[in-house]
């Protein structure tokens, strides 16, 4: 975890960012598998942190949460891994959202809409206020999902022969995996 500076213009703070991702979930805009992939008691203090009463889910929702939940812990080790390096990058305080943002990069659309966030540029938004050594790395603004799996992959085999997750099928291939010049 990196210190931050106190404030930074344009950004939310933490919390703010974790209200609104639990807000998405309760909404049924975002895609999170059951509890958002947090243990239950970590999920209760998610809601009770930022003031949200998680109450019950309808029955479609829950059918979604349960699919979700059955495709992370199918990628449980990824996710954990992805999770644990981005921890390396987040402000203080801002648990759990490396978790949460490795559970969601897991899902089959691009993060800003998997997180229920209204833009890519939204996301920017959280990332500047929550990880901004990864905005500094991100020079090129690279799609979230691939700069994520690209700097694990770098970081545990030296390359960058890694796929990232779910890209093969989405519309956009072509956009975001055009050569880096």
């Amino acid at each position: 975890m990196v210190a931050c500076p106190a404030h930074q213009p344009l950004s939310a703070p933490p919390d703010i960012w974790l209200r609104r991702l639990l807000a998405n979930h309760l909404a049924g805009s975002a895609r999170f598998p059951a509890a958002m992939g947090l243990s239950p008691d970590q999920y209760q203090a998610l809601a009770r942190r930022v003031g949200l009463d998680p109450g019950s889910r309808g029955a479609v929702l829950q059918q979604q949460d349960a699919l979700l939940a059955l495709l992370a812990r199918t990628r449980q080790q990824e996710c954990q891994a992805l999770g644990d390096w981005l921890a390396q990058y987040m402000c203080a305080g801002a648990e759990p959202l490396n978790r949460l943002l490795a559970v969601a990069a897991l899902g089959f659309n691009h993060l800003w809409q998997d997180l229920g966030l209204a833009s890519r540029g939204e996301l920017r938004e959280l990332m500047q206020a929550c990880f901004p050594a990864l905005v500094a790395m991100n020079d090129r603004n690279m799609r979230w999902k691939k700069f994520f799996y690209r700097q694990v992959c770098l970081a545990q085999t030296g390359e960058l022969t890694c796929r990232s997750p779910s890209c093969d099928g989405c519309c956009e291939y072509t956009l975001c995996f055009a050569p880096d010049d």
